[in-house]
């Protein structure tokens, strides 16, 4: 069976159409889907994930292999095939590389959770790491919103001038900035979160200077991991998550439960998409979106890619 590489699919399918992939999903859909909660199997910072979900006429089976040092090595963060089968037969009709499917599918929850809950006229958006997670929220960013403005920050200064650079070529209508953490914040309408990291990446700041933004925690899939800080968690006046399973995989949402009441009855992106929910009054408030991905989510996009490809 032939291979599809993530290069064929960036080049035949973009975040757009994934972004309405999964939001026609959950609009859509006629009968049940099984979404089991990933298989997560750690060996020491790594982490190897096995993810099934089967709907309509499909079985999928992503394998994933999560390596955060790679980054010293100037390696991507994400390795992994997925396979795409006839549910009724179980035969294999589509392999591909994963990273692409990871790429496309998180950007694009990303991307819905800034449709649905940032403010209409955000016009900056911040981005907090600068490995192939910031690429794919840059491009779903620019799809919720008129962006005009971007601010990128990396541990690593090198990188985010590297990230600048190609940024600025693919989109050239938009202006980037490198910058640090507290500057990026406070400019930012939209902040975007994307590292591995076991400690908040987040400054310290009065209250006000929070308000008004959509913080998007893309990065944090481990209990021992936490991009947000304790001081937004607390303070944010909704939370809201990707799927159920954010509650209790992500560090950051398992702290949020230490620092709130309630947390349990927060809201996940199907319930958002299928009441059309658009804050109220979201100026004068911080919200916050979790997101740590789900099978049935690279199901979707990929199934959504297989019709492109063979249609």
């Amino acid at each position: 069976m032939e291979v599809i590489t993530a290069e064929a699919i960036k080049k035949k399918f973009s975040m757009k159409e994934t972004m309405e992939a999964i939001e026609g999903f959950y609009n859509d859909k006629q009968e049940d889907y099984i979404s089991p909660d990933r298989m997560h199997i750690e060996d020491g910072s790594n982490t190897a994930l096995l993810m099934p979900a089967f709907y309509g006429n499909y079985y999928a089976t992503k394998l994933v292999g999560v390596a955060p040092s790679n980054t010293r090595l100037n390696k991507d963060t994400i390795h992994g095939l997925m396979i795409l089968y006839n549910r009724e037969t179980m035969e294999p009709l589509f392999l591909c590389d994963a990273t692409a499917i990871t790429s496309l599918r998180t950007g694009a929850l990303g991307g819905l959770g800034m449709k649905y809950l940032a403010k209409e006229d955000a016009k900056t958006l911040g981005i907090i790491g600068t490995g192939t997670q910031g690429w794919s929220h840059l491009q779903s960013g620019l799809a919720a919103r008129d962006i005009k403005d971007v601010y990128i920050f990396n541990r690593t200064a090198e990188k985010a001038h590297n990230f600048k650079k190609r940024a600025e070529a693919a989109f050239p209508s938009v202006t980037f900035h490198v910058t640090s953490v507290e500057e990026l914040v406070k400019k930012a309408d939209i902040v975007v979160t994307t590292t591995t990291s076991t400690h908040p990446v987040f400054p310290e700041l009065d209250s006000s200077e929070w308000k008004g933004k959509l913080i998007v925690g893309v990065g944090s899939f481990r209990p021992d991991m936490q991009e947000i800080s304790d001081q937004v968690l607390r303070e944010a006046d909704d939370i809201f998550v990707d799927a159920a399973s954010a509650l209790h995989e992500s560090g950051d949402m398992l702290r949020a439960k230490d620092l709130r009441t309630n947390i349990d009855n927060t809201w996940d992106l199907e319930k958002i998409i299928q009441e059309n929910h658009r804050p109220a009054d979201v100026h004068d408030k911080t919200m916050v979106f979790k997101s740590v991905g789900a099978s049935i989510f690279d199901l979707v996009t990929v199934k959504a890619i297989y019709e492109t490809f063979y249609s």
